[in-house]
């Protein structure tokens, strides 16, 4: 007798109404069938069904009566035997009982875990196996109930023992006897030994069943081979479509293999979810056997397809979610939003933004309909972009990032506005900027003091002072406190137009506002002069930092020295440039050859054994790349591109017009 015990699979969603992601925990047993299967094989090798009776807690409920015997309260009066003679004092006044009683009794204790009473039971009958000259004993069917029992209570120590009585016995195992084995194997994770006994069936001269089959597929799961399985599997439907299998037995192998084949898929997925999930990259093991799924023809159905999304979590994992999500839209009509949602999520997290993109555009275009939880992710990636595009000074990507977001119904807030005026301020680019600030009025999005702190500088490196002077005085009317930031450029641009009466007001106003000015504020201001011709009165703001109890820095001391070295005053610059050593600031090469070539040509004479070796000369830290193809590479975005018109400045460009 056998009982094909089935585990259930246990998929639960739950969803977060938060955020609208699902959370998905899943058990690892995987399932043949989902009928319990009782068999036994007589000596002409045919299985005979018999009944089952369950045994539920110590006051067991029988399902049936085996003959006029109440195997119920048989069972009951036997809860507690521990030996052989436990059960002769129990049983000697029963007479002969039929062996289907013994079995059902045997398999009950089983399932509540009261090994010792059915190996009493057992030892009983071998008892009276010698008393009776055979008459009354354990046969097959008691035995092969005896390892069910085994199994379920998981006293794996006793099959050797079991196996060893049989031979004793003269009982000679059966197919259904190695199946148990095998299951047994497998619990103890040892599926090598199990896939061995299937072997040995075969050179017993037995016939495999269906269950045979099911346990060596499940062997190979619980050592998370799932190319063994597949080619295991691949080779028993060749053997089946040639008629080499399923000949001469009850089993009804049509209905048989089609389970098979759910079974195998099912452990296909299992087997790479087990890999999704362990702590080395096993990606390229998951997309391989996903090809040789294909190849098979087996083809997972779109839970199991969501599912494996769904334990894709880590940055590497984008190769495969991205495998996955193509096979969806390919064979399925629908897709859940949560998994897009998902996806959006980990192609941000594996920095593939652009292709985060791409399935919010299907979301668009293809349904489902795309919610908040999708919009704050998709805008959050455009955020990064932008965020990236705006430190490298790369305008023209941050203008296309701001277009394609209106493209796609996305409203760009005041930091992605900002993010592109940075940019283009940091690019010198005024016009563009100009541009940016009107269409973001005109978009309703209200500017803030990062906005006119942006559109100021960009007009300051262009010179356009004037413009400049009327976007400070229309920030002022409409109420935007300015920042340090913005009091700093309009100090240097009052600064190179000479007005330091302005320069005075902005210093006025600073008080008033309580911001002091930094040792950047009076940079700005030294560096204007120097940039004007005005190496003096750079060198009274010197002083005037000094008073205020600012300390100069290597920038500060760099300008100085490069205004008063172009002007005509070498020594002076000569003696800053000590000053700067003594006070342990490392000045450029820039600053030491500027004195040098000063003292040439205004006949100076300064002692080089006291300025001491050229300095080396310093690497950029920042550099604007006006050139995309980083960019490109860091974004993940599509390198061959139309060439930037400056029409997308001024309006976002569609597919169409484009």
């Amino acid at each position: 007798m056998e009982q094909q015990e089935i585990g259930n699979g246990l998929l639960v969603e739950e969803p977060n109404s938060a955020d609208g992601l699902l959370v998905e925990t899943e058990s690892d047993i995987v399932d043949y069938r989902s009928v319990h299967r009782v068999e036994d094989t007589g000596d002409n090798g045919n299985q005979v069904e018999s009944e089952e009776v369950e045994i539920i807690g110590e006051r067991g409920v029988g399902k049936q009566k085996s003959g006029r015997v109440d195997v119920k309260a048989l069972a009951q009066s036997l809860w507690h035997t521990k030996t052989a003679d436990d059960v002769e004092e129990v049983l000697k006044d029963m007479g002969e009982l039929p062996p289907q009683v013994h079995s059902s009794m045997i398999r009950g204790f089983g399932k509540e875990k009261r090994t010792d009473c059915a190996m009493a039971l057992v030892e009983w009958l071998k008892r009276k196996k010698r008393e009776t000259g055979g008459f009354i004993g354990p046969n097959l069917f008691v035995y092969n109930s005896l390892l069910g029992a085994v199994k379920q209570s998981q006293k794996f120590e006793e099959m050797d023992r079991i196996m060893n009585d049989m031979a004793e016995e003269g009982v000679n195992p059966n197919v259904v006897t190695y199946n148990t084995l095998m299951a047994i194997y497998i619990e103890q994770g040892e599926g090598s030994k199990a896939l061995n006994v299937l072997e040995e069936i075969k050179k017993k001269g037995l016939t495999p069943s269906a269950v045979s089959y099911s346990q060596a597929l499940l062997a190979y799961r619980r050592m998370e081979d799932g190319n063994g399985a597949l080619k295991f599997f691949i080779e028993l439907r060749e053997k089946y479509l040639k008629g080499e299998i399923g000949k001469g037995d009850d089993e009804n192998w049509e209905n048989e293999f089609v389970k098979l084949k759910d079974f195998i898929i099912r452990i296909c997925y299992q087997v790479m979810r087990r890999w999704l999930v362990k702590d080395e990259n096993l990606s390229t093991n998951v997309l391989k056997l996903l090809i040789e799924m294909d190849k098979a023809g087996l083809r997972p159905v779109k839970v199991e397809y969501e599912r494996l999304v769904w334990a894709c979590t880590r940055e590497e994992h984008y190769v495969v979610a991205k495998e996955l999500y193509a096979r969806i839209r390919e064979r399925h009509d629908e897709i859940s939003l949560s998994v897009c949602n998902h996806l959006i999520w980990l192609m941000g997290k594996a920095k593939k933004w652009w292709a985060a993109l791409e399935v919010y555009e299907d979301l668009l275009d293809k349904g489902p309909k795309p919610n908040n939880m999708s919009y704050e992710l998709i805008v959050s990636h455009f955020n990064i972009l932008l965020s990236a595009a705006r430190k490298r000074g790369i305008w023209r990507w941050g203008v296309r990032l701001l277009n394609k977001m209106e493209e796609k119904g996305l409203k760009p807030g005041s930091r992605e506005w900002n993010a592109v005026l940075v940019a283009c301020s940091k690019a010198s680019e005024y016009n563009a900027a100009i541009q940016i600030f009107k269409r973001m009025v005109e978009k309703g999005e209200k500017p803030t003091i990062i906005s006119y702190g942006a559109l100021l500088s960009a007009l300051e490196k262009g010179k356009l002072y004037d413009e400049a002077s009327r976007v400070w005085q229309h920030m002022l009317n409409v109420g935007v406190e300015p920042n340090l930031y913005a009091y700093t450029i309009m100090a240097s641009i009052f600064t190179a137009q000479g007005k330091f009466n302005l320069v005075e007001l902005i210093f006025r106003e600073m008080a008033s506002s309580r911001i002091e000015p930094t040792v950047v504020t009076y940079n700005a201001i030294i560096s204007a002069c120097g940039r004007n011709g005005m190496s003096s009165a750079a060198y009274e703001w010197f002083h005037r930092m000094k008073v205020q109890n600012i300390s100069p820095n290597e920038i500060t001391y760099e300008m100085l020295i490069e205004a008063l070295a172009k002007d005509g005053k070498p020594r002076l610059a000569y003696d800053l440039y000590l000053r700067a050593r003594n006070e342990e600031l490392y000045l450029s090469s820039k600053a030491y050859d500027a004195i040098l070539e000063s003292s040439q040509v205004y006949g100076a004479t300064i002692d080089l054994t006291v300025l001491g070796p050229r300095p080396p000369d310093k690497k950029k830290k920042v550099v604007i790349r006006k050139n995309l193809s980083n960019f490109c590479h860091f974004a993940d975005v599509p390198r061959r591109s139309k060439p930037f018109d400056k029409k997308e400045i001024y309006t976002p460009q569609t597919e169409r017009n484009q």
